[in-house]
């Protein structure tokens, strides 16, 4: 299981799910979204490992 946090509507949870899509799912039923795209997921941490995500590598 991957680990994600969810942002919708300047909320914020933590949600563990085998892909982004399923995350969004879960986050939106959460959060009680109307729509799911309106939900945007961030990978945390990929089984294990934990990931960083760099706004240096952007050109």
């Amino acid at each position: 299981m991957n680990t994600y946090i969810a942002f919708y509507r300047r909320q914020k949870i933590q949600v563990t799910a085998n892909t982004a899509y399923e995350a969004e799912l879960k986050a939106a039923a959460q959060f009680k979204a109307k729509k799911s795209y309106d939900v945007s997921v961030m990978l945390v941490a990929l089984g294990d490992r934990e990931i960083t995500h760099s706004t240096c590598e952007l050109p």
